[in-house]
């Protein structure tokens, strides 16, 4: 149901809904009791002794900003962090969690995610805190809490969704009705701020030259990636042509191979609009259909457990073509972002390859497929 906050918002200030929803959040929290103690059963399952908190935003230490600080009288135990759909900052989670570990006492760092984001937004932090060499030993998991796990730092990092928190506060403050009627108004902002529904146009979003620059750049990646294979004898591009259609540019290729195949595998190549907004995680795709030309079920069986192993995201679509991420690297330049997707091509030809050159392989373990 529609409610004014979240209509304003979304007519006005559509750009700041976490920043509302964080303060909203909060306020909630310390102006009910019933809250406040709901939120703390929650987080009781990261820290089992956690004592009531007081919850406080818009600070900072040093270059972090958690969305919320929460505090036992004045030690820091926990921050929660709220997102709907923006990426996640260089100093998530890893710094975060750095600061947690100055702590005294047991801290952790919960995030609050859109339900469809938990999956791939948990993969993304285990990711970067994999990267900072910070090892994970997992949780068991609360009702509240759909991920957990104890980091080498020592705190606690765990993922949630909107849905979740604000379903167990509207049921702790069933005899507080104001605080049942904030609730009401926070999940119509989180129902409002669904990355599905349409928002107006303000005039900078229409008039901001870094969005076609961008698209135009990553075509251009995109095209340097096509040379790239083919001069390596990674793809070939021989019978196949560029696509483009309104959820994706890019353009078909085949799987090369050194020796004469009865056939190869096609795969296409490109800026996938819609799986980069469903995912987040990149904007660049490489998709097998399901027809001949793609060969979308056996190269699932093929690639998908050798990209679960290398911690590379496959996902299978709705119209059951399945697709592998080609992340990009953060801040190279453009010969290195090219080199490291055509490595990307050049594994998955090889996995392909094996297979190929040896038939009777015992088959890979199953794996558990994102949608």
């Amino acid at each position: 149901m529609s409610r004014i906050l979240s209509h304003i918002i979304q007519k006005r200030f559509s750009k700041v809904n976490e920043d509302v929803a964080t303060d909203a959040l909060a306020y909630i929290l310390e102006s009910s009791n019933a809250a406040n103690n709901g939120m703390r059963k929650i987080l009781r399952g990261l820290i089992p002794d956690l004592p009531a908190l007081t919850f406080r935003t818009q600070e900072a230490e040093g270059n972090i900003r958690p969305d919320m600080w929460g505090y036992d009288g004045p030690e820091l135990r926990v921050f929660v962090e709220n997102k709907f759909w923006a990426g996640l900052t260089d100093n998530q989670p890893v710094n975060y969690l750095k600061e947690l570990a100055k702590c005294s006492k047991p801290s952790a760092l919960l995030v609050v995610a859109p339900h469809s984001r938990r999956h791939t937004l948990w993969a993304e932090l285990q990711r970067r805190m994999n990267d900072a060499q910070i090892t994970c030993e997992a949780s068991s998991d609360s009702a509240a809490i759909e991920y957990s796990a104890r980091t080498s730092q020592g705190p606690m990092i765990a993922l949630t969704s909107w849905d979740n928190i604000l379903s167990l506060l509207e049921h702790e403050t069933s005899d507080d009705l104001e605080a049942r009627g904030d609730l009401v108004q926070l999940r119509s902002l989180c129902d409002a701020a669904d990355i599905d529904a349409f928002s107006p146009l303000s005039r900078e979003e229409i008039t901001d030259q870094r969005t076609p620059a961008l698209i135009l750049q990553l075509s251009s990646i995109c095209e340097d990636v096509s040379s790239l294979g083919v001069s390596e004898g990674i793809i070939d591009n021989k019978g196949t042509r560029p696509q483009a259609s309104s959820e994706r540019i890019g353009r078909y290729t085949f799987m090369a191979a050194d020796h004469e195949l009865e056939k190869l595998p096609g795969v296409w190549l490109g800026i996938h609009f819609r799986l980069w907004k469903k995912h987040g995680i990149t904007p660049l795709w490489a998709l097998f259909d399901t027809t001949e030309f793609g060969q979308a079920q056996l190269m699932r069986d093929y690639l998908e457990p050798w990209a679960t192993k290398e911690g590379i995201f496959p996902t299978t679509d709705n119209d059951g073509s399945f697709a592998i991420a080609l992340d990009l690297p953060h801040a190279e330049e453009k010969d290195e972002i090219v080199r490291s997707i055509v490595d990307r091509l050049a594994a998955m030809r090889q996995q392909w390859l094996d297979h190929v050159c040896n038939p009777l392989s015992p088959p890979s373990d199953p794996v558990q497929r994102i949608y």
